[in-house]
């Protein structure tokens, strides 16, 4: 691992996105007053200034996640990631781009960042864009960059064509137009290939297309020398495990989520529904784990370095446990059965799975995503699901299974009624929902009310249930259509499930493990603080969302 991939320690990360509260700044006697008419009409009215302490820390947590997941190879530099760097921007304009990841903007792998729109209110997503609007973007050009005859093309080129919108060398003063200056170049070229083919669409795309268009790919990535102060590199691609056409593993069982905890005095959450509690066991060598659920088995000891996805792959194929040979990545739907929501940080069983780190614990997941560079991964401090561009680094677990078989291709029945049966879960599910968006707890209340093709046990899937219907080899929807049709992608589907730790996964004091648990501890029906989980079809990405946001319903039932 080259020295542009070190790994940050937690306190670096820390100290360098001041995640410490910090002294409030002068305010007026009036407080300065944001217009919120919701995510998608809201104007910033406050500065920096104007933000409170609380405010700051919040904010300053989020970011402080951001850095830590998707975003990190971008504080990391490394040069091929599609994620870009967050400082600099105007804040009204950081959060209009924000907020358009959602449908609005399709560029890139803008569909990965779905999820974070609702992960919180916008007036934290301003606090954050307010934050990250008095940091410059780091400027750290490689001098065998500003020596190349790209950077000096780059320069000729850039003044003709864009410094007059972006400043001087990408170093932007004009509020409607992002600062260039040290963003991560990959992020750049792949910008630039979206305006000219027309997929970024967004706010003031249509300035930029021209200049898209009249400029070949080798000018933009003599500009991105000149403006990030690095050669784009385009990332390796190869065909990674697409799980099509393995058949399902025998005996397979779909695992409870793990969680136990009591969130709600009224009857229809997660815990309220126990079928299949998970269940573990470890070989006579103590390298293997089998699931007694899934029946497939694990490598119990994940991988002791992080690797790119390239990496691990070789990593899975060249293993060898107990006699098998036969290792490889695990499938998304796979590894999310091992995710164990009622614990956090790691949200694994750790007497099963060794070697998980408690916050920096992503496990690489397959198949590849929306775009062709970004696969998957399960964020294991507490089980989110989200993509992960095939250059960073990730831990790897692998599996396997007999027969070459796997927990990722569905077997569907259209009942004809209004209902779908789906036979390796064994579930029957609302074919026809109702496109009305509720809260969590009004979800709840719908499902349990639910009186539908003769049917009066309907309830709403827990997380893992709504995981199982995701196909992961399509998007938009990233569900089989003919027998879920016009399912929306814009917005999520709430489950049963509760996130546990909720929006403070990073700082929440560690309890016990559950077993260790008492009642009195398991019941956490006075902590309003707590996230539920909601699950996405627009590629398939699921994560803790704030309970009041309105997402749609698809009820379940036992058959």
């Amino acid at each position: 691992m080259d020295k542009h991939r070190k790994q940050y320690t937690l306190a670096t990360t820390l100290l360098a996105l001041g995640l410490m509260a910090t002294p409030s700044f002068a305010t007026d006697k009036t407080p300065v007053q944001d217009i919120n008419n919701g995510y998608e009409d809201y104007t910033i009215k406050r500065t920096p200034a104007d933000l409170t302490p609380q405010e700051r820390q919040v904010a300053n947590r989020i970011i402080y996640a951001c850095y830590l997941g998707c975003h990190r190879p971008a504080i990391e530099e490394v040069p091929e990631t599609l994620s870009p760097k967050l400082e600099g921007f105007d804040a009204q304009y950081f959060y209009n781009q924000f907020v358009d990841m959602d449908m609005e903007r399709q560029a890139g792998v803008s569909s990965q960042m779905k999820e974070m729109v609702y992960t919180v209110p916008p007036k934290e997503i301003a606090d954050v864009s307010l934050v990250l609007s008095e940091r410059p973007m780091k400027w750290n050009p490689r001098s065998e960059v500003v020596a190349s005859d790209a950077y000096a093309r780059g320069k000729t080129k850039y003044d003709a064509s864009c410094k007059m919108c972006h400043g001087e060398q990408g170093a932007s003063t004009n509020p409607a137009y992002p600062p260039l200056k040290g963003q991560m170049p990959a992020y750049v070229f792949e910008q630039m290939t979206a305006y000219r083919d027309g997929k970024r669409t967004n706010r003031q795309a249509a300035v930029m297309v021209p200049f898209a268009k009249m400029l070949s790919e080798d000018d933009y990535a003599d500009i991105v020398a000149y403006v990030t102060g690095m050669f784009y590199t385009p990332i390796e691609q190869r065909e990674f495990i697409t799980g099509k056409g393995m058949p399902p593993v025998e005996g397979f069982v779909l695992p409870d989520t793990g969680l136990i905890q009591n969130f709600i005095d009224m009857h229809g959450e997660d815990n309220d529904y126990p079928k299949n509690p998970m269940d573990y066991t470890i070989s006579n060598s103590g390298k293997i784990v089998v699931d007694n659920n899934t029946k497939l088995m694990w490598e119990r000891d994940s991988s002791r370095i992080w690797m790119t996805a390239v990496e691990g792959e070789q990593y899975c194929s060249n293993l060898e446990l107990d006699g098998y040979d036969d290792w490889r990545y695990p499938l998304m739907k796979e590894l999310q059965s091992i995710a164990d929501l009622g614990e956090f940080r790691p949200a694994i069983n750790t007497d099963a799975f060794l070697n998980m780190p408690r916050l920096q614990s992503g496990v690489w997941g397959f198949p590849v995503s929306d775009h062709p560079d970004h696969a998957w991964h399960i964020g294991f401090p507490e089980g989110h699901i989200m993509g992960q561009h095939t250059a960073s680094t990730k831990l790897v677990r692998c599996v396997r299974a007999d027969n070459g078989a796997a927990y990722h291709n569905m077997s569907y029945v259209d009942n004809k009624d209004g209902t779908v049966t789906e036979k390796v879960t064994d579930r029957m599910w609302q074919q026809k929902i109702d496109y009305q968006r509720r809260n969590w707890l009004d979800s709840i209340k719908y499902c349990e009310n639910l009186n539908y093709a003769n049917y009066d046990d309907w309830r709403l899937p827990n997380i893992r249930e709504l995981v199982s219907i995701v196909n992961y080899n399509k998007t938009s929807p990233a569900i089989d259509e003919e027998f879920f049709p016009n399912t929306p992608i814009k917005y999520f589907f709430w489950s049963s499930s509760t996130d546990l730790p909720g929006p403070t996964l990073f700082v929440r004091p560690l309890p016990p493990r559950k077993k260790d648990q008492t009642p009195e501890m398991l019941d956490h029906r006075q902590d309003k603080g707590n996230k539920g989980w909601a699950q996405g079809y627009q590629i398939g990405s699921g994560l803790g969302m704030s309970k009041d946001v309105e997402f749609y319903s698809r009820c379940i039932r036992n058959p």
